[in-house]
């Protein structure tokens, strides 16, 4: 059958098949007209079961090959040509002869079906696509968290890197002989920073504890083969704490600046100048003499050095401050102490410096480990003696008519094998150790309780007692909630509570101290300024605290009948009272002299041995009277 060139064969297609009966025999011939129509309906309805968009072509081919049905783009003459000029990576096809029955001759059709491969890997290739195009942005996303991570620690690095360059560029203390010389490279500057905060001092940029106990150790080490001697220097500044609290932290670092930018002057380039932590400085001794007393006469020369840098005023801020130190010195050869033991025995001479005066330089010897283990021991059985080997003794406080107000509390220690230990030994024990706390606590719920008995006793309910407080004690988080259970727990009236201090108090934060002390005289507590004149007399301070009395220490009413400058002094604290309405009253009279004295100038309140000495309560009750 001839198909024309638009591809649309003959609208008619006679087909026939014989009829066969029994037998096989052709009984006759069953003829139709099949209509192209009904051809082409059949490829539309089976290509209506795809994809559309797949765009699936059907090929119709007679028994030779010659094209029954072909879309028109195709220019391939006939079924041969196709297979020659199409290959797969144009088209996925198939294709199949349209079959008849069994022993009958068919129409001889072949049919071709087949799809743009560009059409149906369409899908992959989207599929393809979408998983480029997640690629990038997952590999973008995480580009830029990486980014944002690293540079949240490259920052930091990078600040740091600044910092050690500024540091290096306005650093006026010497340069620590063994510091390494400053690297240019980012990598070197980061190894440096690590290196700076490990070893040295941030504030002071000095060679810090750890550094100096590493050289002290290959110091001791050294030592041990050579028995060369060597020595270490502790240095602690006097009174750095109520600078920091007074002025603040800014300027105890200016102080703390230029104390080392003065010790690099002192100290020879073969020590080792160190900052150990808050107002203390080390300076390790190199190459002395390796003669004991010569050794010793070096390190006492350095010593004294430093004592004397000190005599010259600091400027911090505009301002020129004074500041002392206490030094402490322990020499030594090697291969019989630690590290750990230099340091402790340094720091012992150092306190001990401190106890005895400040602004001096003490030697460790054995004498003084004798006087630290007499103190250890003290200590452990100030422990265990608290309260039971502890005794009130009261000593009174009256007026100008002898009318007994009240009384101080003093507490005294008596030990089972030392007898009476007097408190100039015990109380400053008790505050370096801690047991301050234990010991106030003891004699403030004494107090209140004997208060409370009083009250049943008319001739005793006006009595007050006064109650000394450490500044280590007042100091204390939870001091101010401890003196109010104090007195809810004992019913004391707390108008008859005097808490007696002394001017340490004010080498604490100032307004913390008043914030607490305002809180106790609301409850109507009241607070008398202890010793005043021989610490940290402030005139600034006396107006913010909310105290009711001044007390005149006994080293100036002592002396004052024959000494112009305690007499002024007395004049000075009497006139400052009654300017501030303060009650003002002098401790340690002992004479009628100093009785006129004070009298004559307006102090109208005392106490001391004229009236009398610190008695136990039996007694101070029977001088009370019934």
């Amino acid at each position: 059958m001839n198909v024309p060139e638009s591809g649309e064969p003959l609208r008619l297609v006679d087909v026939a098949v014989p009829v066969k009966i029994a037998g096989d025999s052709n009984t006759g011939v069953l003829g139709a007209h099949l209509h192209w129509h009904w051809v082409r309906g059949i490829i539309e309805a089976s290509l209506d079961a795809t994809d559309k968009k797949k765009q699936v072509e059907v090929l119709v081919a007679d028994e030779r090959g010659e094209w029954l049905l072909k879309p028109p783009a195709e220019s391939a003459a006939n079924l041969v040509a196709l297979k020659e000029q199409t290959s797969w990576r144009d088209y996925f096809s198939a294709e199949a002869r349209i079959q008849s029955s069994p022993g009958q001759q068919g129409l001889g059709w072949v049919v071709v079906v087949r799809a743009s491969s560009s059409l149906a890997l369409a899908d992959i290739h989207q599929t393809r696509l979408l998983m480029l195009w997640l690629s990038l942005i997952f590999s973008a996303s995480f580009a830029a968290v990486a980014w944002f991570i690293s540079a949240r620690v490259v920052r930091p690095i990078e600040a740091l890197a600044d910092q050690a360059r500024a540091h290096q560029n306005v650093r006026s203390v010497p340069a620590d002989i063994n510091r390494e010389p400053p690297s240019r490279d980012e990598a070197g500057m980061l190894g440096q920073v690590m290196h700076e905060l490990a070893f040295y001092d941030r504030v002071t940029g000095l060679v810090n504890r750890r550094l100096l106990m590493e050289r002290l150790e290959m110091a001791l080490s050294d030592n041990a083969r050579t028995r060369n001697q060597g020595g270490l220097i502790l240095i602690n500044l006097d009174h750095f704490s109520l600078l920091n609290n007074t002025r603040g932290h800014d300027v105890g670092d200016l102080l703390l600046i230029a104390v080392a930018q003065r010790l690099s002057t002192v100290v020879r380039s073969q020590d080792t100048l160190a900052r150990l932590g808050s107002d203390e400085f080390g300076v390790l001794l190199g190459s002395l003499d390796l003669e004991p007393d010569k050794a010793k006469q070096q390190a006492s020369a350095i010593g004294a050095q430093i004592l004397a840098s000190f005599q010259q005023p600091f400027e911090l801020a505009g301002e020129a401050y004074t500041g002392k130190a206490s030094i402490g010195i322990k020499m030594f050869i090697g291969g019989d102490i630690s590290a750990t033991d230099v340091i402790k025995h340094a720091d012992v001479a150092m306190f001990e410096a401190k106890r005895v005066g400040h602004d001096r330089c003490q030697f460790f010897d054995d004498s003084l480990q004798v006087l630290v283990d007499e103190r250890f021991q003290l200590e452990r059985d100030l422990r265990k003696g608290i309260p039971a080997e502890l005794l009130l003794l009261y000593q009174k406080q009256v007026d100008s008519r002898g009318h007994i107000l009240g009384a101080e509390l003093l507490v005294r220690w008596t030990h089972p094998v030392l007898g009476m230990v007097s408190p100039a030994k015990f109380i400053p024990l008790a505050e370096e150790t801690g047991l301050i706390m234990m010991l106030g606590s003891w004699v403030l719920e004494t107090a209140c309780t004997q208060l409370k008995r009083w009250e049943q006793h008319p001739e005793r309910r006006d009595l007050v007692l006064a109650v000394n407080v450490s500044a280590k004690e007042f100091k204390q988080p939870g001091y101010v909630e401890s003196v109010v259970g104090t007195l809810k727990r004992t019913g004391a009236n707390p108008n008859r509570l005097k808490l007696e201090m002394t001017e340490s108090i004010l080498a604490a934060d100032i307004e913390l101290v008043v914030q607490k002390m305002q809180v106790l005289r609301a409850l109507g507590v009241s607070f008398s300024l202890d010793d005043f004149g021989t610490g940290f007399s402030s005139l600034a301070y006396l107006q913010k605290m909310p105290l009711d009395q001044l007390k005149i220490d006994k080293s100036f009413v002592q002396d004052m009948a024959t000494n112009v400058n305690d007499a002024a002094i007395v004049r000075t604290v009497i006139g400052l009272g009654q300017s501030l309405g303060l009650q003002v009253i002098a401790e340690g009279v002992e004479t009628t002299e100093q009785l006129n004295f004070l009298e004559v100038n307006g102090c109208h309140l005392y106490q001391g041995y004229l009236f009398s000495q610190p008695i136990t309560l039996e007694e101070f009750e029977k001088q009370v009277g019934a």
